[in-house]
């Protein structure tokens, strides 16, 4: 039988399409901040947003009525017909952050406009109204929500720990106020200022502030063609992180969005600029007509449709690649189109009229805009790029492989049959080295090419995981703590795995804001850059928050140790060398990722024949 839900219902039902976890409390509650023209703002927490989240603004506020209102479902002052949908200039309008906020905590907003000589305070307790009467509080707004998902605790076992939330808080943050450096921000957490960025003249400065090493590295990049116009910084050839998680902050007409047009573009901008697996940070701003973009495709906003899709793409991959050649990195363009929306052809995707001044709305009859490729390509030296990679890559190395016992039966895993045409790496025949990168092996007519460097970030991994105590070595204590800074976000995650990072050689610390004191680190360990290596392993930490088990982000720190001592692209390899690491790689699981790179290729001898006609 058919029945419409009780209100309670829908409000829980809405809650669980808005609110995934405290940082969505957090997103939302400050993009009402930034709505009402906060140019103050201040975020509390307490035990990573799990029995606490205060967002408290020096906005337009609101009066009694507005107060009463607003936590009412699809109650809002953004909208007012349809119409309105598709020319949206603000963060929120959709009227169901707040009611579906006030359903699963106890909730409570004090709120006063300029004019007003008197507050109201509105409470509500897992959606049920308790009271609204008159208080005094300072112009602006201030929201409170207490014991997220007390009425819902099915929901509530599926938060992760206070660090790991906390992490989440810090970046929802960061990614709303990283654009707007007019607004003075501070956030604190049981108590501790985590986050300090006061109002600065530029985006420069704020990316400075909340991205740390990172951020204050960026070089700034400004485009323009017809109606687009882009403002952007950009990482140059050195700067680059190990997740891609956090890594990129890509705004459209100001709202965040997690966009794989615009990820796309960003690869292809970088494409042989940034080491595999690797991602630049870019923090870039989009302005394009309102009517050409979608922002009401999912209830978080993050998600959005584009009308030109393809050409964007384009464009915003071309004004990246110009930004990249005035900052004197050189590398070709792409004269043909890489992305195309699915079900799309090329010749079917009407233009967008970037490059015309004058350009007409949407709906009047256009003459198709010339290519945007001009089919040229900017001069690029492999030195100039080779160089700048190897410069980027180079680390310290393992001092010699630690090849394993010889107990076990030397047999390769199953998953790796498909890897040689010979029943053990041991059994191939070494040619010699190419490049100073991979070992050239022939085994049963075949050619095979092993990467010596994600060969060897194999065997380390599993020796790491075997007996971590006995590869990375004691630990090598600084004699005064080395203090590295890192964003708020990869600093709370950190944090968040101090003791466990203790079982493997680590001896880490807090030291204030986003700083992490460095006492001692696991001895293979030792030569590498702290900064690079905090980065990492606080990315691979990041990379696990989504609920993934503990084991699952102590696997990937461990991969992250294993290629920071794995031997590296450049370096040369005596015979000797090479066939001790063919040796070792039989001990392998390669049921363990790794990182996810391929050790091996293999060329059958029908294929050589292919390539040169034989056939």
């Amino acid at each position: 039988m058919i029945r419409v839900l009780e209100d309670r219902v829908i409000n829980k039902i809405a809650a669980g399409e808005v609110i995934e976890r405290p940082a969505s409390i957090v997103k939302e509650l400050v993009e009402n901040a930034i709505d009402a023209g906060a140019t103050v703002l201040k975020v509390e927490l307490k035990a990573g947003g799990r029995t606490l989240i205060r967002v408290s603004d020096n906005g337009l506020g609101m009066d009694r009525h507005d107060a009463t209102l607003c936590i009412e479902r699809h109650a809002t002052s953004k909208i007012r017909s349809d119409e309105d949908l598709f020319v949206v200039n603000t963060l929120g309008f959709r009227g169901e952050a707040l009611p579906s906020i006030a359903a699963i905590g106890r909730f409570e907003i004090r709120t006063r406009t300029m004019d007003s000589d008197v507050g109201t305070r509105v409470a509500v307790e897992g959606g049920r109204l308790v009271d609204i009467s008159d208080t005094g509080c300072p112009k602006g707004t201030d929201i409170s929500l207490r014991s997220i998902f007390f009425n819902i605790p099915a929901r509530r076992k599926f938060l992760r720990t206070a660090g790991t939330e906390l992490s989440h808080c810090l970046e929802a943050v960061t990614r709303q106020v990283l654009p707007r450096p007019e607004i003075d921000v501070e956030v604190t957490h049981d108590g501790k200022t985590v986050i300090r960025a006061p109002a600065v003249d530029s985006i420069a400065r704020r990316a400075a502030d909340l991205l740390g090493p990172h951020g204050a590295a960026l070089v700034p990049v400004e485009f323009s063609e017809g109606p687009l116009e882009m403002s952007a910084l950009i990482s140059p050839v050195g700067v680059h992180r190990a997740s891609g998680r956090g890594a990129s902050y890509l705004y459209v007409n100001g709202r965040f969005v997690s966009d794989m047009v615009l990820r796309r573009a960003v690869r292809e901008a970088y494409r042989g600029l940034v080491p595999k697996g690797r991602h630049p940070t870019v923090v870039m701003d989009l302005r394009i007509p309102p009517d050409h973009v979608d922002v009401n495709v999912h209830p978080a906003k993050t998600e959005v449709r584009f009308r030109f899709a393809y050409d964007l793409t384009e464009a915003v991959g071309r004004g990246l690649r110009i930004g990249l050649e005035r900052h004197g990195i050189k590398k070709p363009v792409a004269t043909e189109a890489r992305y195309m929306p699915a079900g799309t052809e090329p010749q079917s995707q009407p233009a967008l009229p970037l490059a015309r001044a004058n350009w007409e709305p949407a709906g009047v009859p256009m003459p198709s805009p010339p290519p945007y490729a001009s089919g040229e390509e900017i001069p690029a030296s492999h030195a100039e790029l080779g160089g700048s990679a190897a410069e980027v890559s180079a680390l310290p190395t393992a001092a010699s492989f630690a090849v394993p016992d010889t107990s076990s039966t030397g047999r390769v895993g199953a998953d790796s049959r498909d890897l040689l045409p010979v029943p053990r790496f041991a059994d191939l025949k070494v040619l010699g080295q190419l490049g100073k990168t991979y070992i050239l092996c022939e085994g049963a007519g075949e050619l095979v090419v092993i990467d010596q460097h994600a060969a060897h970030e194999r065997v380390m991994l599993h020796q790491l995981m075997k007996d971590p105590d006995r590869h990375l070595g004691t630990g090598k204590r600084f004699l005064t703590p080395a203090v590295v800074d890192l964003s708020p976000s990869r600093a709370a995650a950190l944090s968040a795995y101090l003791e466990g990072l203790g079982r493997y050689g680590f001896e880490l610390e807090p030291f204030g804001g986003s700083s992490i004191a460095v006492k001692q680190v696991p001895a293979s360990l030792s030569k590498i850059p702290l900064q690079q290596l905090l980065e990492d392993v606080s990315d691979d930490i990041v990379e696990g928050g989504k609920g993934r088990p503990v084991d699952d982000v102590v696997e990937n720190v461990l991969a992250t140790m294993a290629c920071h001592s794995a031997i590296r692209a450049g370096q040369s390899l005596s015979t000797y060398e090479m066939r001790a690491l063919l040796t070792a790689i039989d001990r392998v699981d390669f049921s363990v990722c790794a990182h996810g790179r391929p050790v091996s290729i293999r060329i059958s001898a029908a294929e050589l024949e292919k390539r040169f006609h034989r056939t």
